[in-house]
């Protein structure tokens, strides 16, 4: 069965134990794993196992022994190592995923949206893992706001007590025609996401780039609609 394994992954990926830390001892994958479903969309994406080569970002779908259509995120490294989870969501939206390095640290995070909101994995010990809060929940984004915490996800620098760059949570709102959006920091520490400092910017018109960008997934000049890969 080609998901046998999934549950075991998927309870092992709900610790929060952090990666390896990163060095030349720990670098690139052995090959092995279930490779992408027929159908699936790749995308080349950054050295994600620090050997120096591009690795591949994938999203597919398959049935599974009951019959039913599942939604799977992947990687496969360069030396043919794969590691996937299956992504459980009912939205009709398909799947789109984007990897980045919100810490600018070496350590590389999977971003899944469903449209309706944004599953938050990291790929690390040559394998993809949840990342969870601090009540061991998957970590989840609001994307439209249907839970009043979000609209959008970026990276910025909030400054002290924290500096440097993190993954934030972005919040447009519009009340009589003042805009403003909330930016909420995520503190990543393996699979582990803390909540942060937050503040409120101002923008006088919903095509202000404040707005425009909390309205989408990005970090840095990393976007999900021009560099992310797209379920078929």
């Amino acid at each position: 069965m080609r998901r046998v394994a999934l549950a075991v992954t998927l309870l092992v990926a709900a610790c929060l134990c952090g990666p390896a830390p990163r060095s030349s001892a720990t670098t690139g994958c052995a090959p092995g794993g279930t490779p992408a479903p027929a159908g699936a969309a790749e995308r080349k994406v950054g050295d994600l196992d620090w050997d120096g080569q591009p690795d591949t970002l994938w999203v597919g779908q398959f049935r599974d022994d009951s019959g039913r259509t599942a939604r799977v995120v992947g990687v496969t490294t360069a030396s043919g190592a794969n590691s996937d989870v299956q992504v459980p969501s009912a939205s009709p939206i398909p799947l789109t995923a984007l990897a980045i390095d919100a810490q600018q640290d070496g350590q590389h995070q999977i971003i899944v949206s469903d449209g309706r909101g944004a599953h938050l994995y990291v790929f690390a010990d040559c394998r993809l893992q949840t990342v969870s809060d601090n009540q061991g929940a998957p970590f989840l984004f609001d994307l439209q706001d249907l839970r009043g915490n979000g609209t959008g996800i970026g990276c910025g620098n909030l400054g002290p007590p924290m500096p440097g760059r993190h993954l934030v949570g972005l919040r447009a709102s519009d009340q009589d025609g003042q805009w403003t959006v909330r930016r909420t920091e995520i503190d990543l520490n393996g699979t582990l996401a803390t909540i942060g400092q937050s503040d409120t910017l101002t923008a006088s018109s919903a095509q202000d780039p404040a707005v425009v960008s909390a309205q989408t997934i990005s970090c840095g000049d990393l976007t999900i609609s021009k560099d992310g890969v797209r379920q078929p």
